[in-house]
């Protein structure tokens, strides 16, 4: 991922009874390809024999080479209905979905600003329909045992992560990570689902499968499923517990109440992020607020066009 702070995604190929099987893609550039090819080489393979394309969520970086190995070998692709759907509406248009965001922070007290880091993002993806949509509790065939899809909405709404049931390996996509912590964020029309809510309740059901060894789409593997998911569940704890800090000297917006906040393992202060993570910051202050809100824990109400949130009454 050149020029991306992550440095890359990582690609996992399967074998399966009549070829391969390649969960996530990365973006479709050149410099992508060339390393997917390598990589294949590496093992024997060549692109041609990868006949499945799974998708764990429709972010470009997972999404975006999908088109392109759609039509050029003919794979088949893969990945839940939720996401596809996401994907058909929010990418085929990129740029309205860049001017509805800007509307949507604008509501919540944050004048969202241009780094210049976004403008390359659809030249990075091809909108390409599913041949197979894949559900909660679907087993797809291994030349030695399945893939269990499992739905873990949070990261994205449609986010799967694929449990290898010979070898109890979690292809975990973005949904767990380590050491860094997925971001999960409400976006323009997405106030009206518990994103975060959903997002610990997918931490939960992944930690009961009690995977040996997980797989990221970001990171090196690493063992002990249920340790890292429980490190996760913390921190949202310690996230929400200064969310309702900064709530405490009065009602704010979800821009005001981010500025308040550390962010990053390092501790930046909001000020110190560049645009792009700021809003990234906003969006996840958002999804903490709506998670709180959910529970009837904040309250929140409309000043002068802007959403503003205040602890509810006890």
């Amino acid at each position: 991922m050149t020029g991306n702070p992550l440095g890359f995604v990582n690609a996992y190929l399967l074998r399966e009874p009549d070829g391969y099987a390649l969960i996530d893609c990365g973006w479709d550039v050149p410099d992508v390809l060339a390393a997917l090819e390598a990589g294949l080489a590496r093992c024997g393979v060549q692109l041609e024999e990868i006949r499945d394309v799974i998708v764990t969520h429709f972010h470009p970086d997972h999404y975006g080479l999908a088109g392109r190995l759609v039509r050029t070998v003919g794979a088949r692709l893969m990945m839940h209905p939720i996401d596809w759907r996401v994907a058909e509406g929010r990418l085929s248009d990129f740029a309205a979905t860049v001017r509805e965001n800007a509307i949507w922070f604008a509501r919540n007290g944050y004048e969202a600003g241009d780094d210049g880091s976004i403008a390359d993002e659809p030249a990075r993806y091809s909108v390409v329909a599913p041949q197979r949509m894949l559900n909660d509790g679907d087993e797809l065939p291994l030349a030695v045992g399945s893939l269990r899809v499992i739905w873990t909405p949070g990261h994205s709404p449609g986010h799967i992560c694929l449990l290898d049931t010979a070898n109890n390996v979690l292809f975990s996509g973005d949904h767990v990570l380590d050491p860094i912590t997925p971001h999960v964020g409400t976006w323009s029309g997405q106030d009206a689902q518990d994103q975060l809510g959903a997002f610990l309740a997918s931490l939960r059901k992944v930690r009961a499968c009690g995977a040996a060894v997980v797989a990221p789409a970001h990171g090196r593997p690493f063992k002990d499923v249920m340790q890292r998911v429980d490190e996760l569940l913390a921190h949202h704890d310690e996230r929400e517990s200064l969310v309702l800090e900064a709530l405490g000297s009065g009602p704010a917006s979800a821009g005001a109440i981010a500025a308040r906040l550390p962010w990053t393992r390092r501790h930046r202060t909001f000020a110190e992020l560049g645009d792009r993570h700021q809003a990234f910051a906003v969006a996840e202050t958002i999804a903490h607020l709506e998670h709180l809100r959910a529970r009837d824990v904040v309250r929140r109400d409309a000043h002068d066009g802007v959403l503003v949130y205040e602890l509810g009454s006890e």
